[in-house]
């Protein structure tokens, strides 16, 4: 799922979604916990190395995803957001032969982290706003452990909707796509190398406070 073909869905809900005026164009901070699916749609390298102890393919990294956004609109169309998301997989075990020999599934832990601006065209008519910025994507746990936690630097693009819930509460909803190169190598061999794609789609609850 790419960003732009998220947007007609968005644009849909978000036109019938009955948002007072008042509450979407206004300043304030925005602080609370997320949920995510991370979901990675990108390709390794044919040519690189492979070992039991990584994933085979990007898409055995996905997962549910927790973390937390901070967020500060200045204005009512221009904002700043600070969010954060881990996301747990295990893959790989089982039966190895020749030898026949069994081994237990690897786990590995997906942590991003972005900063992003945000901009929203039209607030007084829909909550929908856009984000671009950049990213951190480490890759961890006792699967990239030996290799040294990679954590390759991300662009971000991003889209969503705000639904607010009383005088401080905000639903936020929203796809982000992070874009970046793996290259990263052990004992000689690159083992994931090439451009990817991770995709994450997100539901926040955040208090939200004025800030003027």
């Amino acid at each position: 799922m790419h960003v732009r073909q998220c947007i007609g869905i968005l644009s849909a809900v978000a036109s019938v979604t009955a948002i007072p005026t008042a509450a979407i164009a206004q300043t304030g901070v925005e602080v609370g916990p997320l949920v995510a699916l991370y979901a990675p749609v990108g390709t390794f390298n044919p040519n690189a190395g492979y070992s039991t102890a990584l994933p085979s393919k990007p898409s055995d990294l996905g997962g549910v995803a927790w973390g937390a956004l901070g967020r500060l609109w200045l204005s009512p169309k221009l904002g700043v957001q600070l969010r954060g998301a881990a996301a747990s997989s295990r893959f790989g075990g089982g039966m190895n032969c020749p030898g026949c020999s069994v081994t237990s599934p690897t786990r590995a832990t997906i942590v991003t982290v972005t900063a992003e601006a945000l901009h929203r065209p039209a607030p007084t008519i829909l909550p929908l706003w856009f984000s671009a910025g950049l990213g951190i994507v480490r890759h961890g746990g006792p699967a990239y452990a030996p290799y040294g936690a990679p954590s390759p630097l991300a662009g971000v693009l991003g889209l969503g909707f705000d639904v607010h819930i009383g005088s401080h509460l905000t639903a936020a909803l929203g796809v982000t796509e992070l874009f970046y190169s793996l290259d990263f190598k052990g004992n000689g061999i690159t083992f994931e190398y090439g451009p990817q794609t991770d995709v994450l789609a997100h539901v926040a609850l955040a208090w939200r406070s004025r800030l003027w």
